[in-house]
């Protein structure tokens, strides 16, 4: 697998070099971007029980990422984003499974374009798009969403920068084979408006064929200088409940505060729940956070960035969590580099 994807980045380069020997090149290395990301942890958990305390550690290398960026004449652009280690979902365990996103934009206009490829399912939140090596602890919804899917989203951005809105239809998140047909339909809107940001959605997807489950997302950040926080709260449900709002719930909040140019000191909470339905129900409506389940988190953490281009970066956080009333520590210590392959080759 690791070979065959240094073979594809080889073929590229090829390809890359035919293109700079014509006039106008196609593809060119001003528009490229290659880059790797890893990290590598010590996680220490302490479980606490009725019947005996449970102690688990040890070393885990969880992300090792390839991600390509780059345009194809004026109005092409394409984006991949590829885990080598592990694929991110379980029933087919292939090369592609573990490919984040691979899409294209094709821009009409300035302000107006399509994507299509396998792309990220357009649910809102901020601790939703952020990037997985960049969070030790989440949501239980985090943890269990699968957030890639194969579809297609129409894309409009104002002349302004404010406003930046998408309408989605991909596989559904919830498929466990191919050609399952169900699918998710998704609208999308960040707005961007000085120092506070969105990051709304409404999305009905097809658990069953024809079965729905319903969100309405609201991620709401501030950003100051030094100092950037964010409040997410995710209403899901059926049709089929009683209430349609809240009896199944994610909320999560989060804060970052800078201290000189190489600290950064954050803490988070979350709390996920579902009354929708009654605990071990026959037919659930939301299968990510199971009916009758309760989970809360809170962690508090630092990071270290010794190198200016913060391409390095050491963190050190811990986390309190209760499951149905269970409680579990945790104490994570890692490592985490960004390499810029192409300022390599250039070199």
């Amino acid at each position: 697998m690791r070979k065959a994807l240094l073979f594809t980045f080889l073929g590229l380069f090829a390809c890359m070099q035919a293109f700079s020997q014509d006039k106008k090149p196609l593809i060119t290395l001003d528009n490229f971007q290659l880059s790797t990301r890893a990290d590598f942890t010590f996680d220490y958990n302490f479980g606490h029980d009725t019947v005996a305390p449970s102690t688990d550690h040890g070393f885990a290398g969880k992300y090792l990422v390839v991600a390509l960026d780059g345009t194809i004449g004026k109005r092409f652009s394409y984006h991949l984003r590829q885990r080598i280690n592990a694929p991110n979902i379980s029933f087919a365990n292939t090369f592609f499974q573990g490919t984040d996103w691979a899409y294209l934009n094709w821009y009409f206009t300035d302000n107006f374009f399509l994507s299509a490829g396998k792309q990220v399912v357009a649910i809102g939140g901020w601790e939703y798009d952020t990037n997985p090596i960049d969070i030790y602890y989440g949501t239980e919804f985090w943890n269990t969403v699968c957030c890639y899917a194969v579809g297609a989203s129409m894309n409009f951005k104002d002349k302004s920068g404010k406003n930046h809105v998408l309408v989605q239809m991909c596989n559904s998140p919830f498929i466990n084979q191919a050609m399952q047909s169900i699918y998710a339909y998704n609208v999308m809107w960040y707005g961007n408006f000085g120092v506070f940001k969105t990051a709304y959605s409404v999305n009905m997807i097809e658990y069953e064929k024809g079965q729905f489950i319903n969100y309405i997302a609201l991620g709401n950040k501030l950003q100051f200088k030094g100092v950037e926080m964010y409040l997410d709260i995710t209403n899901r449900a059926s049709f089929k409940q009683e209430h349609f709002f809240g009896q199944d719930i994610t909320a999560i909040f989060g804060i970052g505060v800078d201290i000189g140019k190489k600290w950064i000191v954050f803490a988070k909470a979350g709390y996920d729940f579902n009354n929708a339905q009654l605990p071990n129900a026959t037919n659930p409506y939301d299968t990510y956070i199971e009916p009758g389940k309760k989970v809360d988190f809170e962690s508090l953490g630092f990071e270290y960035y010794p190198l200016r281009d913060r391409s390095l970066r050491l963190h050190l956080c811990g986390s309190h969590t209760s499951v149905d009333g269970i409680s579990k520590f945790q104490g994570n210590l890692g490592l985490t580099w960004k390499v810029d392959m192409l300022r390599l080759i250039k070199k």
